[in-house]
This record gives structure tokens, sequence and C-alpha cells, in this order.
């Protein structure tokens, strides 16, 4: 009879979680906000009704885009990098808890080497998360969409809203086929674990705060300033660093099930 490894155990665990997701996909994409279905597993809420914790991570995205790229007055798309990579984060410290650091919003002068947290008992150990998003991954070319509808930015905002969260179950199906993150070289090497994360909600400038440069509530068509903060994101999988090639595609099929990090973490404890 053939050994069977932890990993061979893993890889079969997340190959049952792909099917869960592609069942169940169109229901998560539905709506936006929370997520509250029975037998849903890491799926994980962030900011539910916190203002404060939307304020810290929106200065920080802010302040990292004024750092690289200046005042910009067009649509902040590398401040939505910057959110979507941070709600990533802090999906999964809600996951992890104390067995990870906390969340760092230090601005550093050469930024933070490429480490994302590190374990409580052993700092020595560094992991990385990597989130990309469902509406990123639906619409990979902004440009191209709003061509091929005849739309401006704040229609398509709007087309998005009512559209892309009623796809059939083959169209979800065909995009968690298409999911995919990478890791360059400097975090491989820094790391010795890499989360990965599918974030569910659209993050447009509708959850940017209003004085960020450029970007008034008129120009979006949302006259309300208050906004129901809530973030739902999925833990995907993991792998250790070594068996990840740097700079090429990473896909569902491709990692180990999330729900077995805890067990393997307790290898550097």
């Amino acid at each position: 009879m053939p050994e069977i490894n932890w990993m061979i155990i893993l890889e079969s665990q997340q190959d049952e979680f792909i099917l869960f997701l592609n069942y169940n996909i169109r229901t998560f994409t539905r709506s936006r906000g929370i997520y509250n279905f029975d037998g849903v597993t890491h799926l994980e809420a962030v900011c539910y009704g916190d203002d404060e914790k939307e304020k810290q991570m929106n200065w920080f995205c802010e302040e990292l885009t004024y750092k690289y790229y200046g005042y910009r007055y067009d649509f902040p798309d590398e401040f939505i990098n910057y959110k979507i990579g941070k709600i990533g984060e802090e999906s999964v410290k809600q996951y992890l808890g104390e067995l990870i650091s906390d969340i760092d919003y230090k601005l550093y002068e050469w930024g933070d080497g490429g480490k994302d947290f590190y374990l409580k008992n052993n700092k020595s150990v560094s992991l990385q998360v990597k989130t990309t998003c469902f509406d990123r991954t639906l619409e990979n070319d902004f440009c191209s969409v709003l061509n091929e509808h005849g739309l401006d930015e704040c229609e398509y905002f709007e087309w998005k809203e009512d559209d892309y969260v009623n796809l059939k179950h083959d169209q979800c199906e065909k995009v968690i086929n298409q999911i995919k993150w990478k890791i360059n070289k400097q975090e491989r090497d820094k790391n010795e674990i890499c989360i990965f994360v599918l974030l569910l909600n659209q993050v447009v400038a509708d959850r940017i705060c209003q004085n960020f440069g450029g970007i008034g509530w008129d120009y979006l068509g949302y006259p309300q300033i208050e906004i129901d903060v809530s973030y739902s994101s999925i833990l995907c999988g993991f792998k250790p660093t070594d068996l990840l090639e740097p700079d090429t595609d990473i896909y569902l099929k491709d990692l180990f099930y999330i729900g077995g990090i805890r067990g393997y973490l307790k290898h550097f404890t």
C-alpha cells in the first residue's frame, strides 16, 4: 500500500474545497456585505460595522499611494490594490488570531521587507499574504469593459453593482478556475509560508474616504457619506514558499487546504 503523506491529504481536501466553492460562489457573490451561511468554512468578515478599522486601512493605503505615486486626480487604482492586500491581511489575522503577530500599519522609508506576519512563538518564521479580488478576476481589463458597453466610469460602477453579482453557475465556475495569485522572488525567499485569499466584495471608490485627492461623492453618485462597512473574503489555501515558483501563476488547485495550516504551523513551535 503506498504511503500517504500530509501533502497528499491536504491536496485531496483542497480538491473538495474547490468543488464547494464552485457550487456556492454564486451565492457568495449575490450581494455585498456579510455572508452567513451554514456550512461555510474559512469565510472571514472584516470591518463589519467597524468604522475605525475602515479609517485605519484608508489612511494607510492613502499614505502608500501618496508615497509611491504622488497625488492622483484620476481613479486611484493603486490605492485599491493596497487596500485589497490589507483586507486580506485582516482576514488572515482574524482566522489565525494569537498564533501570529498583529497587522503592521507602520510606514517604513524602504518598505516592510516583504513580510506580513511572523509566528508569535517563533519570530524567525514569517508569513506572506497574497490577496486577489473576485471582481478583478471577473473584469481583468477595465478599459475593454468600458469600450464594450459604451460606459463612462460612473456608469461602469453602477453596471458592475447590478451585473456581476448575478452570474450564472457556469460563469461562476469559469471565474473560479481563473482565480490566480503570484509571489515574487523576494517574498518567497523572506517567508516560510504564503496564504492565499479571495476577496468577494468590490473595492471601488465608494470605499475611499471623502477627502482622497480628486475623488468626491458627487462624482461617484453616492450622496451619502456613511457607508455600511464590511468585506467578506475566503481563505483559499496555503503553501510553504519552498514549494512555490516565483513570478508564475498560482491557482486554487496548486494550494494546500487552509484548514491544515494550524497543524502545519505547529511544526515551527
